[in-house]
């Protein structure tokens, strides 16, 4: 009979009849939901059917496939073995003077692995796949892989609540010169539902507020006080009252500082205190403040705070925003509607509706509006940590690099992206009621019909501004969207004001088409670099650095034969000739190819380090190790991974801890790792730690290295940099951010070395 079932089964699968599966699989999680960063169990139950049964996973592979399970993508992974939730059965069959032990498991076993859950806040889907091999007493069935899923709602982790619940700025009222004594004043807000402890607030129950000053000869001649008195919270466990003194809302703190006979270079002051609400208390958080220059006045938080002035990264970003939107300008959808629009408001004028100047500042306002109101609306939706969180998530910069490459197909021409057709029939009324209604609205609302009418055009550069500003923060997207929104707006403003002007304008023509295309080309550059993110991530290591560096120079290349003319796009109507501006921008573009095609075949090819910084690292693919396993990095030196191995290693060879948070996506990370990490001035000093390189953005161990860069060090931006002393686990001192001068960074390292020295 099992030879006719073979046979039958066979039989079906040639013909391609549908077959009964022996073993079927589902998954659940233990919980509901879980916290990121969390471990929650997963739990995967067969059904085998009767007669049949799979392999236990402790059974010997040499005997029988054990079941096992891949869980994909980079959202969850496993922290631990799959095990049985049931004892196996137990066969043992004798061959010769060997006994084979086989363990089987049949009927409806479960199985359970522990899972982190390293995805963003909302509801995920876990995505596995069980490999098994399913037997009867006669025969084994080739191996097999069945595909699970798993719902789980992910609540926000401690990376989540550490952003924005205390803000604080002081403030000093006197000279910090020697034999001098300065107030310091100190002011609070803390979000609604969270709250503070006081300076009297008992320690064992929660960390007190307090000032912190080093430097020789400084000390604190008055002690923290506040006009606001903490509000008394009483607890009783058992026959024990403890008191909480919470320090909510507004409030300030004042003290006083007073200086010897000299101001120390190193003097520096902070704040340190811890943040809860009623169900959390977050790790104790310390913000470090910088001397003013002047006599009186406000005092900017450290760079060990993260809430510095705006970075120099933030206004590049501005400037490619006002690029875009002047270039939008520039495209066969805009420029030729500039006159027409200007005469219109000048007829308006005439005709007695409005003035030229307010006629203009209403137009203008109407287009900054759009723009600026898709950066809000965002902003809104995400959420302060939304987009932070944006930045890393490897389906997202897949999504981007995708998008990317839809923006610049259609920019060249092939396909044209339009606007919803409820928006264009929108478009089309308010257009028509602004040459027929009086008042400025109409005029505003004319405005947004004609930023959506230009939709096809505008979707490319302002797409490009939109995505950069997700993917690099909230600040940046709604600064980049506003710019935009006005640079595009003031050539209309001011050529409303004087549309004699009007007649001093260049004619539209092909040179328009041109400026679409090369935006198009840039875009498709572009979308290179958040491939290169994702594949950083899963660790794929397809777009490599010679990989990246090819596709781009083919991309450039194309860019460059057609200023040429060798070849024309759908929206020419021939072939481009090639005069002499034309030409030179193509040599200057050749000149680009052959140096991304010298860096392809040669990694060690000099970039500057802004350049560099946007490339895949230079070691990626090659998989370079050291005689101990540890992977050849950053200035050719070797750098573990694993946290918990890189102390160990440092406490046994007796050597200082460098600590390097670094991501997959921080393009200020790889400029320092290229442009001071090889510094003659920082290299030697390197060599004289162990080096550990802590990824916080890619498994396997990015939830843990998140977790430990937000409860010892209170921060989650990259690049940050720490020195610990493995003899005692002391953190012996810190570095902040991205910073292009290596003598400060050399200054760092031989301050950790002398530290751990001294002591």
């Amino acid at each position: 009979m099992s030879t006719l079932v073979l046979l039958a089964t066979m039989f079906a699968s040639q013909l391609g009849l549908p077959q009964v599966e022996k073993a079927t699989f589902t998954a659940h999680f233990a919980s509901d939901s879980v916290a990121v960063g969390s471990v929650v169990d997963l739990v995967i139950t067969a059904d085998i059917q009767d007669g049949w049964h799979i392999y236990d996973p402790l059974q010997n592979p040499e005997f029988g496939i054990p079941v096992s399970i891949t869980i994909k993508g980079g959202s969850f992974e496993a922290a631990g073995d799959l095990k049985s939730s049931q004892a196996a059965q137990r066969h043992v069959l004798g061959a010769g003077d060997m006994e084979l032990v086989y363990l089987w498991q049949a009927g409806s076993p479960s199985f359970v692995v522990p899972v982190r859950v390293n995805a963003e806040e909302g509801e995920k889907t876990l995505v596995a796949e069980v490999t098994y091999q399913i037997c009867n007493d006669q025969q084994c069935l080739p191996v097999k892989t069945s595909r699970v899923l798993a719902k789980i709602n992910v609540k926000p982790g401690l990376k989540d609540l550490l952003h924005g619940q205390v803000s604080v700025s002081a403030e000093a009222s006197g000279a910090f010169a020697p034999n001098s004594e300065v107030e310091l004043v100190f002011s609070f807000e803390v979000e609604d539902g969270w709250h503070i402890y006081g300076t009297d607030q008992d320690a064992e129950l929660g960390v007190p507020l307090q000032l912190i000053v080093e430097g020789a000869g400084v000390e604190i001649s008055q002690a923290l006080s506040s006009a606001t008195e903490p509000i008394p919270h009483l607890e009783r466990i058992g026959n024990m009252k403890l008191q909480y003194l919470f320090m909510e809302g507004a409030f300030k703190y004042s003290a006083k500082i007073k200086f010897g006979d000299e101001v120390p270079n190193d003097f520096s002051f902070a704040m340190t205190w811890q943040t809860c609400n009623d169900s959390v208390c977050l790790p104790q958080e310390t913000k470090v403040f910088e001397k003013p220059s002047g006599v009186t006045g406000s005092i900017s938080s450290g760079d060990f705070s993260g809430e510095g002035g705006l970075p120099t990264d933030f206004w590049k970003f501005i400037f490619a925003a006002i690029a875009a939107g002047l270039a939008t300008l520039l495209t066969p959808c805009v420029f030729p509607m500039i006159p027409v629009t200007i005469s219109y408001f000048t007829k308006r004028a005439e005709s007695g509706k409005g003035t030229p100047l307010a006629n203009a500042t209403a137009y203008a306002s109407g287009i900054v509006f759009t723009f600026a109101g898709i950066g809000v609306g965002a902003a809104l939706v995400l959420g302060p940590g939304g987009a932070n969180m944006i930045g890393s998530n490897p389906w997202v910069n897949l999504a981007i690099g995708l998008l990317f490459t839809v923006l610049g197909i259609s920019l060249l021409g092939f396909f044209e992206i339009q606007p919803p057709k409820f928006l264009a029939d929108f478009a089309s009324k308010k257009q028509a009621d602004g040459v027929t209604k009086s008042g400025y609205l109409p005029v505003m609302l004319m405005a947004i019909a004609f930023s959506i009418t230009a939709f096809t055009c505008t979707v490319g550069f302002v797409g490009a501004i939109f995505v950069l500003g997700l993917q690099m923060g909230l600040p940046y997207l709604i600064g980049g969207m506003f710019v935009y929104g006005l640079s595009f707006a003031l050539p209309f403003f001011f050529l409303a004001l004087f549309p004699s002007r009007i007649q001093s304008m260049p004619n539209a023509g092909g040179w328009m088409n041109t400026v679409k295309i090369c935006a198009g080309f840039i875009e498709l550059v572009a979308a290179v670099k958040f491939f290169s993110n994702s594949d950083l991530f899963w660790d794929w290591q397809i777009l490599t650095w010679p990989v990246a560096l090819s596709i781009s120079g083919i991309i450039t290349l194309a860019w460059a034969l057609y200023m040429l003319g060798f070849y024309k796009l759908p929206y020419d109507f021939e072939k481009p000739k090639a005069t002499p501006g034309r030409g030179l921008f193509a040599g200057l573009l050749l000149i680009l190819v052959v140096s991304m095609f010298q860096g392809a075949g040669d990694r060690d090819h000099q970039y500057p380090g802004a350049v560099l910084a946007f490339l895949p690292p230079k070691d990626y693919g090659l998989n370079h190790v050291d005689e101990n396993g540890h992977k050849i990095g950053a200035a050719d030196l070797s750098w573990v991974e694993d946290y918990t191995e890189a102390f160990a290693m440092a406490k046994e060879s007796e050597t200082p801890l460098f600590i390097d948070f670094t991501g997959v996506t921080c393009v200020n990370c790889r400029r320092m790792e290229y442009e001071i990490f090889p510094h003659a001035d920082v290299r030697p000093l390197l060599e004289q730690f162990t080096r550990g390189e802590l990824w916080v953005d890619k498994p396997p161990h990015g939830a843990f290295n998140t977790k430990l860069q937000i409860e010892r060090f209170s921060q989650i931006a990259q690049p940050f940099y720490a020195i610990i002393d493995p003899r005692d686990d002391e953190t012996l001192i810190t570095f902040p951010g991205y910073d292009p001068d290596p003598v400060k960074f050399s200054n760092f390292l031989q301050a950790g070395l002398d530290a751990y020295n001294k002591k």
